[in-house]
């Protein structure tokens, strides 16, 4: 037996059943995690598993390490306690006899506690589960190709299992030589179960993985080896996953982080990494080449095209088309797009942008309710994405994060707009609060009677985009009935959605992994849900709080966002060439990497960093924030999960403009490297580390290495600004960097200006 504060192993290899019992204890005692008997290692060929008996379990030092026999193979499995006080680390090794011939190697781990026989949109057989991928069959699997964040996670009241592997050992070669997977059952048993080893994956269609029987492990350099661990313990009640999540980012996302300073450099054009080369290529080049603007009523417009024909309706994409929608936002981009200007002095570009502006103000309205697709070529409008959507619709998902925009730019940019711009608002908020159902739930597209399709009528998740803007609205003109309808929309993502995590939005059933609305996961009991409205619901919430002051909004807020960040990347495939660490992919039922969305992401974790303090928020913000430039200008990386290619390039909105946009929203803050002196927290932004922070009193003693722009010559310096908060502007600070001379610096000089450092960039 091993024991620690919060866990603890039994293995009995007495009688003809053995048994491994994992064990949690709360304030009520000792609880059963994972209960195993028969044969925890199974060994799968011809599409059928045989049991490694177990013929001795002993105490090694720290660890107990069983001996079993596999057929013509022996194996040795080693369980000792991890880092923390609930986590198992396992190490399996597998020697199979020459004769012998297996398709996959796995431990199979029983859930102990009891199923709910409900199952219901509320309550399931699991008060919780999670998977990165769920099932089309019930021999899909998760393969290496879906660990974007690499765990499988129950829980049952509070107790919380979960498997994570060790992919900071996995190599190129050991994942060629033996492709690991993931794999879980939660139905069609007593108890659910969930798996690791080695375990071979084929790709199925568009998104999906199943087991490939025709795989025959390959034992010529060796035996078959892999390692996890299991993180067991008493958690609050269906949000054990913030536990895992942390877990993940500590273990793998942090250190990969700090040990990468090139996680922006672009994937086919290297030359392309620090920030200002991004600037230069994006707002200098590629905006103005697909900028357009005409006369449009006494005024002038302008967009930043998309060459978007998403259902074949033209038989030419159009030359200049404007989309602002939930992907393709004009507006974002443009914001992104006036806040350089601003910072370079550049009153032209400035106009081009606040143009885009003047354009989505002429979108027609209909009692309240708009257009979000403008055609120039054609001079019309269409009312929604006829691919994604429907097109002769009006689509609240979209009009939401429009007019959430526009109140973005009369706040943050042309404040003497802001009239023009509530007055054209208005009339689609007062829809909101007109159509919200009893139950807070707004439905997502009107025809052109206004009246609600039956899909997404009564029940979706993008209520929370328009939760959003309401509240954003109420802050602007203080109507109370504005944030009354934001909060009901909010409970309804509380009431409705979060138990289950029902993530419904258009992309969850019409985009590429298209499926019936009705689509449920029977093996794995898991509804598909996309991560879209996860973030708009996280804004909402934060938002609330801001506006309210309530804890329990920002409390609700952190746990969405511990939720969302499970379809972060926490590591680099090494069978994929760009660094994809820190982008995120979409869906459950869907399969890319660094999917354009970690734009939003980004901005999101700071905000809620910013809030919250919470270090692990604002290393996945940067993260998220450089990882879209490793693949642009395309909008993803490997669309189907497995081939080493870019994805779709579908215009300059998804993909660099978005994320050069959320670096700018960034900068202010960040700088090249950001210091918050309260929290003693510190990051490098800008293709750069900053690390060995320490801070004791007025003095700040850190360290800062940057890359080299591939623009200038080797080992050429590096001037870096560095940013601080939550600095005393009446003190006087010495700043310490790179165990140097001192510096005397203020308080009021470092919050208005920063500090700039200039360091050799290494090659």
């Amino acid at each position: 037996m091993l024991s620690g504060e919060k866990i603890r192993i039994t293995v009995s290899a007495a009688g003809p059943i053995p048994r491994e019992l994992v064990e949690i204890r709360d304030g009520a005692g000792w609880n059963a995690a994972l209960d195993t008997q028969g044969s925890v290692t199974q060994v799968r060929s011809a599409g059928r598993y045989s049991g490694c008996s177990v013929r001795q379990a002993t105490l090694v030092g720290d660890a107990i390490v069983t001996r079993s026999e596999c057929g013509d193979g022996k194996l040795e499995r080693e369980l000792r306690l991890g880092p923390d006080g609930d986590t198992i680390a396992v190490k399996v090794r597998l020697e199979l006899g020459p004769a012998a011939e297996a398709s996959a190697v796995e431990d199979r781990l029983n859930f102990a506690p009891s199923l709910h026989k409900s199952n219901t949109p509320l309550q399931g057989p699991l008060d919780f589960v999670w998977s990165q991928n769920i099932k089309a069959s019930q021999d899909d699997l998760i393969p290496h190709w879906a660990f974007k964040s690499p765990a499988v996670i129950f829980q049952q009241a509070r107790v919380l299992a979960a498997i994570v592997p060790r992919v900071d050992l996995l190599t190129r070669t050991s994942i060629q030589r033996t492709p690991p997977g993931l794999d879980l059952a939660v139905t069609g048993d007593d108890h659910a179960w969930f798996s690791y080893g080695i375990a071979p994956g084929k790709p199925i269609g568009h998104s999906y993985f199943r087991r490939d029987d025709d795989f025959t492990l390959d034992t010529s350099a060796g035996p078959v080896e892999y390692q996890y661990w299991i993180l067991a313990s008493a958690q609050p009640e269906r949000l054990g996953y913030q536990r895992v999540s942390r877990f993940l980012w500590e273990t793998f996302g942090s250190p990969a982080l700090q040990q990468s300073m090139d996680v922006q450099r672009n994937v086919r054009r290297s030359e392309l990494l620090l920030f200002e080369d991004w600037r230069q290529d994006a707002w200098t080049r590629y905006a103005n080449e697909k900028y357009w603007e005409f006369d449009c009523g006494g005024a002038r417009c302008g967009a930043l095209t998309s060459n978007r024909n998403p259902w074949g309706k033209w038989d030419d994409s159009p030359k200049e088309d404007a989309w602002f929608n939930s992907w393709f936002q004009n507006l974002r981009t443009a914001y992104g797009w006036y806040l350089y200007a601003q910072r370079t002095n550049n009153p032209e570009m400035r106009r081009k942008a606040e143009q885009i502006l003047n354009l989505a103000l002429r979108s027609p309205q209909h009692d309240g309710v708009f257009s979000t697709i403008y055609l120039h070529d054609t001079n019309t409008w269409l009312r929604d994405d006829g691919w994604a959507g429907y097109s002769d619709d009006f689509h609240t998902f979209c009009m939401s994060w429009t007019g959430y925009w526009m109140l973005r730019w009369a706040n943050d940019l042309v404040p003497a707009r802001k009239a023009e711009i509530l007055a054209y608002l208005r009339p689609y908020a007062d829809f909101l609060v007109k159509v919200q159902l009893p139950n807070g739930c707004i439905p997502s597209w009107f025809n052109g009677s206004l009246q609600p399709r039956l899909e997404f009528r009564d029940f979706n998740a993008e209520t929370a985009g328009s939760a959003l803007f309401l509240a954003e609205f109420y802050e602007m003109v203080s109507d109370s009935k504005y944030l009354r309808a934001a909060i009901q929309a909010q409970d309804f993502i509380g009431h409705e959605v979060l138990p289950r995590q029902r993530w419904y939005d258009f992309e969850t059933f019409l985009s590429c992994a298209r499926k019936p609305f009705d689509f449920y996961d029977p093996w794995t009991a898991q509804y598909p849900q996309n991560n879209l409205s996860q973030m708009q619901a996280a804004q909402a919430y934060l938002k609330t709080y801001q506006i309210t002051g309530q804890q329990q909004y920002l409390t609700t807020g952190e746990h969405i966002v511990d939720y969302l960040v499970l379809t972060q990347q926490v590591w680099n495939n090494p069978l994929l060439s760009p660094k994809l660490l820190g982008g995120t992919t979409t869906q459950n039922t869907d399969a890319e990497w660094s999917d354009a969305r970690q734009c939003y992401l980004a901005t999101l974790l700071l905000d809620y960093y910013q809030c919250s303090g919470r270090a692990d928020f604002l290393e996945r913000a940067v993260a998220a924030a450089r990882s879209g430039f490793a693949v642009a200008p395309w909008e993803n990386w490997a669309h189907t999960g497995h081939i080493d290619e870019p994805g779709a390039l579908t215009g300059f909105h998804w993909g660099t403009g978005s994320q050069m946009t959320s670096v700018e929203i960034m900068s202010d803050a960040l700088g090249d490297a950001f210091i918050d002196v309260a929290r003693a927290q510190g990051i490098g932004f800008n293709a750069c580390t900053l690390d060995k922070l320490r801070i004791s009193s007025s003095n700040i003693d850190f360290s800062l290495q940057a890359e080299a722009s591939p623009k200038e010559p080797r080992s050429a310096h590096r001037h870096l600004l560095v940013r601080f908060a939550a600095v005393d502007p009446t003190a006087e600070y010495k700043i310490t960097v790179n165990a140097g001379q001192p510096a005397s610096v203020s308080g009021h000089e470092l919050l208005s200006h920063g500090y700039e450092v200039v360091v050799t960039a290494e090659e």
